[in-house]
């Protein structure tokens, strides 16, 4: 069975519970760790805006939750409807507002919060790279001024040259088959993942589009948004294009490219 229909988009159905499952070590020590990095570089920005904090794509709340005990109001922001129910179901004081929306039409008035973060490349899943462009710019429309994005995508150029092309292993007892490709023609690195097998077989997929450092900069500097700071993982390393896991950037609305 085939998770993925001509109606729904892969991100549509993918991020549920085998989502979850694939990938445990997605914990709550792992968000906390992140989070109280993000905080160091968010907090100065938050009070900019009455909103506080936006977790874009928060998925089930992790970091959402840890943000929210410094004191600032935080909103996460997500398109599953499974994960929400997760975020939900945490036991937090304060609890973070959660709301179901599209990232390319946020909900909220312009200037609302003071930051935004987006973590673990959640960014570059639509099938029109425009949709990524109104993606930022919703991002510097509901951010206040002088307020600040911080932006978690996977380092392309590492991921590229260390691609896996097959992959297969155990998860919760149950076979999982993944098989990778980079595809020049979209810029995307595209994911099959099949869980189980035989006629209980599941299939799902992920295509995400690559971008590079100046090409993320670029967006940024079209919404009005300047990078002061690249770093290659949550340990505050600086980046580096050939070694860091992650690219992490910290943009400042209010200026132009």
């Amino acid at each position: 069975m085939n998770a993925e229909t001509d109606r729904d988009p892969w991100y549509a159905s993918w991020f549920g519970e085998e989502y979850l499952a694939l990938y445990p070590d997605r914990d709550d020590l792992e968000a906390q760790r992140q989070a109280q990095f993000v905080f160091g570089l968010l907090g100065p920005y938050a009070g900019k805006g009455r909103g506080g904090i936006l977790d874009l794509a928060c998925g089930t709340g992790r970091h959402a939750v840890v943000l929210s005990r410094h004191g600032t109001p935080v909103t996460g922001v997500d398109l599953s409807t499974t994960l929400l129910v997760r975020a939900r179901a945490r036991r937090a004081d304060p609890a973070p507002g959660l709301v179901r929306a599209d990232m390319r039409r946020l909900p909220f008035a312009r200037g609302s919060f003071g930051a935004v973060v987006n973590f673990f490349t959640s960014f570059g899943y639509f099938d029109d790279a425009a949709d990524d462009v109104r993606v930022v710019g919703e991002i510097g429309r509901v951010l206040a001024p002088g307020g600040a994005f911080l932006s978690d995508v996977f380092n392309a150029s590492r991921v590229l040259s260390t691609l896996v092309s097959r992959e297969e292993k155990t998860v919760a007892g149950e076979r999982v088959s993944i098989r990778r490709r980079y595809d020049a023609a979209t810029r995307k690195i595209e994911k099959e993942i099949t869980m189980g097998t035989g006629p209980q077989a599941r299939t799902f997929r992920e295509r995400v589009r690559v971008y590079l450092r100046d090409e993320l900069e670029a967006l940024h500097g079209d919404a009005r948004m300047k990078v002061t700071a690249a770093f290659g993982d949550f340990d505050g390393s600086p980046f580096d294009p050939r070694r860091s896991p992650r690219l992490i950037l910290l943009a400042v609305a209010g200026a132009a490219r």
